[in-house]
Parts: structure tokens; sequence; C-alpha cells
């Protein structure tokens, strides 16, 4: 039976926050039909089975290994039934009606707009990442450290993860994986997430793609989205190697997929060139009055 939204989150080891996902959709959801479908990447905590036990209309899916972010999604898109998908993360919590909101700006608006998503908010009320700009090989080289000398035009342009210091709906690149709420026919139509992405780039691709194609994406920041950002995605505290080996992994993917395998080079060379640069940036300014040199700016 065709419902107008399905919600598709997936789950991996997020039993501190899944439960209150769920709550915040059923408390917040009105006037339109919706499921949700719960992939699990095979957790080894228990909140899989609390959360089908606890809201019996959920469409559980438990897969027996971790297939990974695009790859669980992509298959709770093939389970949905809903006119319009909204991939949205366990360690998120909706404090209004976003399904709704999202729901009736794509049906009100061009179809060409396929995708929109909200604005994400810490739970102390800062501001999460919410949207940002296509990585280029130019924004690589002003991480550098040359972004200094136009932060108003790379902040505006090149940033990937900008300020949302706008109060209106507006186009934007591409918009964070934590809250994607697009047309599942457009889903379809790109095939969904590239699954050679393991966790990470995933959801710039997809909207690469879909920019490609000739859609649009919007954020509407009147929308606000609570985002914990879970120790299950960012294990290890503040550095985590496995983490960035698959960021790194990832990002090296995106670049050769989409602007050739020699972009790589570029990218690895200007992020050696970033990392020499702030290392002894630090070194330059951190050394102890002790030494007895002076050090100019």
């Amino acid at each position: 039976m065709a419902v107008d939204v399905s919600i598709i989150i997936v789950n991996y080891n997020s039993g501190q926050y899944l439960p209150d996902c769920v709550e915040s959709i059923y408390a917040h959801t009105k006037g339109i039909s919706f499921e949700i479908i719960v992939v699990d990447n095979n957790s080894t905590d228990d909140s899989f089975c609390e959360i089908c036990e606890k809201f019996v209309p959920i469409c559980g899916l438990k897969n027996p290994t971790n297939l990974g972010f695009g790859a669980a999604n992509n298959l709770g898109a093939r389970k949905a039934a809903g006119k319009y998908l909204f991939f949205l993360n366990p360690d998120t919590i909706l404090t209004d009606d976003a399904v709704s909101a999202f729901y009736k700006f794509l049906t009100e608006s061009n179809p060409q707009i396929a995708a929109c998503g909200g604005r994400m908010q810490k739970p102390d009320g800062e501001y999460a990442v919410s949207f940002g700009h296509f990585p280029t090989l130019f924004q690589h080289f002003s991480d550098i450290g040359f972004r200094v000398l136009f932060k108003g035009f790379y902040n505006k342009r090149l940033s990937l993860s900008p300020p949302c210091n706008f109060t209106i709906p507006q186009q934007v690149d591409y918009i964070s994986g934590a809250d994607i709420f697009i047309r599942s026919a457009v889903f379809e139509k790109l095939d969904g997430f590239d699954e050679h992405f393991f966790m990470y780039y995933e959801d710039t691709d997809l909207f690469y793609r879909l920019s490609k194609a000739g859609y649009q994406t919007w954020l509407l920041p009147q929308v606000k989205i609570i985002h914990h950002e879970s120790p299950a995605a960012h294990p290890g505290g503040s550095f985590n190697y496995t983490k960035y080996s698959m960021l790194e992994k990832s990002k090296y993917l995106y670049f050769a997929k989409n602007h050739g395998a020699g972009s790589v080079f570029w990218v690895k060379l200007f992020q050696l060139f970033e990392l020499v640069f702030h290392y002894f940036g630090r070194y330059r300014y951190s050394l102890p009055k002790t030494v007895g040199i002076t050090l100019k700016a």
C-alpha cells in the first residue's frame, strides 16, 4: 500500500538515541501517511530488537553484516512504498513536523527540485553541519591556508561545511546525509547511493549526480532537527584512525569517480602541503619563551 513518505533509518549500535528519534517522528508527524523502516547493520547491542518490540508498526530489516551507510539505505529504499523517501540518522530528533514541511515543500515545488533538508543543530542549540558545496581541487588548494585571503568567497562558494546564515529556503549543492528528503522516483532514477562508498561522501556523490541530471536541492532553515552525532558514528573520541581512514578513502573515491583519477594526486598533494603548513604554523607560535628566540608574525 502506497504511503506519502517512507522514513528510512540505518541503525548501528544506536540504542542510546534510536528510541528518541522514532518517538519524535510519531509525536510530530501529522496529516500525512508514513512508514518507518529501520535497517540494522548487524549491531552488537540490543537496539534493533528493542525498537522493533517497542514500535510494532516499524518495518525492521536485519543485515547479517555491516553493509555500510549507502548500501543499507538502498536496501530500505527497495522496501519502501512512499512517494518520497526520508533518510534520517538514528541520532537525530525532530523538534517539529519536519516530515510534513518537507513533503509540502516538494509537492508544491517545481519537479526539478528533487530533494531538501533542514537546519541541523546540536542539543545545546549550536549550529551543526547542514549543507555544503561540492568538493573541488580549488577548495583543497584553499584549505592549505590561502582561504584566509578570501574568507567571504570561500564560505559562500567553496566551504564543505558553511554556516547556515540564511532564514528562507535556498538552493544548495548538497545537504547533510543525516536528513535527506528526496523524491523516490528521482532516487530510483539515480540508482540510489553508490555502494562503493562504505561510509562518508556517499551523500555528496548522490547530490553531485542529482545536480548533473538537472535537479536541484534546497535547504529549509526554518525546519530544525537536533543532531547528536553519536559515538557509534564517531568512535574513539576526538581522533579515530578507522574513521579518518574511511573518510580519506571515500574522498579519493569521490574525486576519482567524478573528476578523474588524476585529481586524486592533486588532492593528496594539497593535503600534504596543508599538513606541513599547519604543523609548522603551530610549532612556530608555540615555542617556549625560555628558548630566547623572538618570533615575528
